[in-house]
Order: structure tokens, then sequence, then C-alpha cells
């Protein structure tokens, strides 16, 4: 999470500021009250002081935040995060978060793939992952973060599904390797990911590479999770391995690039994204 005053970093030190100023953004110009504040940080067993721990990391944002003003008593709404009987709001505007300006481009994206202008749905998609700076909530430690965390890799996974489908559709096997080899790299037990790549490679004649990926899968759900692959990659492997030609020819509909492998292309990403929000 990183906030930006015209380009420059505006520095939330203190972790117990950063949760509060995180917690707000996901509810940025909604009303939060205090014992809302209290729960997503503390959980069940707050500390005595716990109210006045948020009022007093909520002062200190008052004066960090862009546009500050310096008072905070109830009803001033001067500065962007405004003191309001019994709780806060922090206000913004329309491309001050990047996971909201992520999901707008998102949902563009599927809506141009559906009317089939996939040039321009994977423009969308590839600056919405662009605004991706490493793993969401990094240094968050409450108990709302780990949830939302999950939540948000999720939606740029569903989105790098999106984009490898139509990348797949369109014949660009060779220029999606790369990328997808970086990604299941990094998450390795990914096997929605894992899908896409074993069909890049095969489909850019690396019938071994692309066996290789998919067994590498299977050795690590079993040795690490004790969990057999699901059926989509099963009939995938077994499709590659006695090199069905069907593999071959990409589908100019990205979710339909199989007709026996149907479920690789054809469960739906989420269609509403999950709006954690950090400043910018």
């Amino acid at each position: 999470m990183e906030v930006f005053d015209q380009g420059t970093v505006v520095p939330i030190d203190r972790p117990r500021r950063r949760a509060v100023l995180t917690f707000l953004l996901l509810n940025a110009n909604h009303q939060v009250c205090i014992e809302q504040l209290v729960d997503a940080l503390w959980g069940e067993r707050p500390p005595r002081s716990a109210r006045g721990q948020v009022h007093t990391a909520v002062s200190a944002l008052r004066k960090l935040l862009p546009g500050a003003a310096a008072g905070d008593g109830p009803g001033d709404d001067a500065g962007p995060l405004a003191s309001l009987a019994g709780g806060y709001r922090l206000a913004v505007g329309r491309h001050d978060l990047d996971t909201v300006d992520f999901g707008r481009e998102v949902a563009e994206a599927r809506r141009l793939t559906a009317l089939g202008e996939h040039a321009e749905a994977v423009r969308h998609l590839r600056t919405g992952l662009g605004l991706w700076r490493g793993a969401p909530l990094t240094g968050i430690d409450a108990p709302f973060a780990e949830p939302i965390r999950a939540r948000l890799e999720e939606e740029r996974f569903a989105a790098y599904e999106l984009l490898a489908d139509i990348e797949l559709g369109a014949g660009r096997h060779h220029e999606l390797v790369p990328e997808l080899t970086a990604l299941v790299d990094r998450y390795p037990a990914r096997e929605r990911l894992v899908e896409r790549l074993v069909l890049a490679l095969y489909r850019s004649g690396r019938q071994t590479d692309a066996l290789a990926i998919a067994r590498r899968l299977r050795t690590l759900l079993a040795e690490e999770f004790g969990l057999d692959p699901g059926p989509a990659l099963v009939e995938l492997e077994n499709a590659v391995l006695r090199g069905d030609p069907a593999l071959l020819s990409p589908r100019r509909h990205t979710r339909a690039c199989l007709p026996r492998l149907r479920r690789l292309c054809t469960q739906p990403a989420r269609t509403q994204p999950y709006h954690w929000r950090t400043g910018r």
C-alpha cells in the first residue's frame, strides 16, 4: 500500500496507521464507525485502549494525507479524512485508487470480449494488470487483511486467465509462453494458469515441455497437498500425450477453446472486483 501526492510518496510508516488507512480505503467515500475499525484491527479481543489508538492513528493520518486539514473534531470534513459523529469517512476521487481502476479495466475487457473486440479487451486487461506492484496488503497485519489479500489475488489471476484465453483464441500462443512461464514459476500450484501454459507450449510445438509442466504440477500437488490434479488438467495432459490435433486449433471465441476441454476456458472468472483499494 502506497500513497502518492503528485508523484511523491507520502510516508505512512507506522503499522497501525497503515492498517487504519487500508481499512478506510476499503470503505472509501462511506462512513466507517469506530466499532468497525476496532473489530477490523483487533478482532474479538481488542485492548481497552483500542478506541484511543484508532483516534490517535486517524489524527496522524489527517495530517499526512494529501489535502489534509488540521482539525479533526466531529463534523470536520475540510480534508479527505473527515471525522463524523461516531466514525470517519475517507473521500477519494474516481481515479485515486488503483484497485478500483483495475476493476474498471477488467470489467471493460469482459464487455469487449463479449462483443468480440478482443484486441481492445487485451489492451484493457494489460492496462489493469500493469497497475499491480507486488502482493496486495503487504505489511498489513490485522484480522481483516488476509481474506482481502486472498480475494485480490484471485481477481488478479482471473484477469490473467481471461487474458490468456483471448490470446490463445487469437493464435498468439508463442507470445504468451514467456509471460505464463514467469507466472507459473512464481505460482506453481495455480492449476488454471498451468493449463493455459501447457496448451500454449503444445501449440508452439513444444510437446515435451508441455508434458513436463503438467507433470511438475501433478508432483507438486501430490507431495505438498496430497491431491490429484483436476479433471481439466488430466484430460489436457492426456490429449497432449496422444498428440490430439484438436489442441492445435485456436478458437476466435475465447470461452470455447477446446471441444472436450471446455472447463479450461468456460469456467467464468469473477464478474465483480473485490474493492480493496490502495491510494495512489
